[in-house]
Formats: structure tokens, C-alpha cells, sequence
């Protein structure tokens, strides 16, 4: 038995249009606005994170720095014995003659009335490091470092810092070089940047900090001059 065959016609979807030339560039176009500003986003994020990151590590690199250094400071003059020592020239612990950017002190650690602690903090500009007797407390990463030298205060006002030179440091009063006897506070300030740079995000921050340090030992009847 013959079949007829018929003859089957497509089915015509409603719309078989594809994307045009146009819209396929719009699209990529709005997709690479969307990804710029995601990498911009986080580019932003990470230089903040980055930044606060060196600022929390120049803090705490200033901040052991600093807490060495004050902590020595405090011992000038210590003389268990009642008189000061002689094998190093001092007034009361201080050694002529200390400046803007170093200090020298002495003390009896083991009460034989000699100074066995002979410590000097100075600044290498050149290397940019703090030194302790030479050895460096930093690691080529201190900008900065100020003492300031004070008297003992008397009143409600606090006194004037003693001149290394007329008129320096500003406000100053009093000659340091004639007033040795009568240091009772140094502060010691300092700038130190972060130890390990990153050039991509932040650069290397630095952050400036000050203590101070009382001399307890120094000016006391039993230091001696």
C-alpha cells in the first residue's frame, strides 16, 4: 500500500534574531565598566589595609625603640654607694656634654662605686640608625631623634627646656652645658618609618613618637655632682 508523503514544512520560531554587532559591544562594554570598578574597589581596599598595616608596624618598631631607650635613661645616676663614680667624668650621671641628637649617661649596676654602665645613644644621619654604643637599634629606618632636656618642676607650670644654643630649642631657657646638675626629665623623641616598604601599596609610612624619662637617681644628695 502506497503512503503518500507529505511535505513538511519547518517550524518558524517567533524570533530567531541573534544579538547585532552593536549590542554584542555595548554589552562587553558595560561588563568592563563593571569589572574597572571592581578592581578599583579593591585596589582602594588594599592600599587602605596595606597602609594601615606599615602605619601599625612603624608604630610598633618606634615604640620597642623608644621603650629601650627611656628605660636606660631613667638609670643616670644611679650610685647605690651615695657617690658618684669617678672613672668616667659625669655630673651626677650625665657625661659632658649631650646634644640634640645624643646622650651619654653612667651608672653603678653591682654598688662597687664604679660605673660598669657607660651608654651613649647617638643618631647616624648617614645610615639614618640609632645607635646604643655604637651597635644600631634600628635597622637603617629612623628619620629623626630628638632629647630635649628639662629641669625639675616646681609649680603648675611646666618649665622651660635648657638651650643647646640660643634660642634652640624654641621656648628654651637656660644654658645645658652650665645646667648638667640640674637635669630632672629628658624626653627623647624619634621618626621611624616601616621596616619593609611596599612600593605597590603605600610606599612606607612613618610615625614620630615621644616619652619621657624622669632621672629619680639624678640630683639626689646621695649622686654627688
Amino acid at each position: 500500500m502506497n503512503r503518500k508523503i507529505r511535505n513538511l514544512k519547518p517550524v518558524k520560531l517567533k524570533d530567531e534574531r541573534g544579538f547585532t554587532l552593536s549590542e554584542l559591544l555595548v554589552a562587553a562594554g558595560l561588563s568592563l565598566a563593571v569589572m574597572a570598578s571592581i578592581y578599583g574597589l579593591f585596589r582602594s581596599q588594599t592600599h587602605t589595609i596595606k597602609g594601615q598595616e606599615s602605619r601599625m608596624e612603624a608604630h610598633e618598631y618606634a615604640l620597642a625603640v623608644l621603650d629601650t631607650m627611656v628605660r636606660e635613661i631613667r638609670n643616670t645616676g644611679y650610685f647605690p654607694t651615695g657617690t658618684a663614680c669617678t672613672n668616667v667624668a659625669n655630673s651626677g650621671g650625665i657625661v659632658p656634654t649631650p646634644t640634640s641628637d645624643s646622650f651619654r649617661l653612667v651608672y653603678d649596676t653591682n654598688s662597687d662605686g664604679s660605673c660598669e654602665e657607660d651608654v651613649a645613644f647617638t643618631y647616624d644621619s648617614i645610615n639614618r640608625n640609632i645607635l646604643r654604643n655604637g651597635s644600631a637599634l634600628t635597622d637603617g629606618n629612623a628619620t629623626a631623634v630628638q632629647f630635649t632636656y628639662y629641669p625639675q618642676q616646681t609649680s603648675g607650670t611646666a618649665p622651660a627646656p635648657y638651650c643647646f644654643s640660643t634660642g634652640i630649642p624654641a621656648g628654651c631657657s637656660g644654658n645645658l652645658a652650665s645646667s648638667l646638675s640640674s637635669v630632672q626629665k629628658i624626653t627623647v623623641s624619634i621618626t621611624v618609618q616601616s621596616k619593609n616598604p611596599d612600593v605597590q601599596f603605600g610606599g612606607q609610612s612613618a610615625i614620630t613618637m615621644s616619652s619621657s624619662a624622669d632621672l629619680r637617681n639624678h640630683g639626689l644628695p646621695s649622686s654627688g655632682t
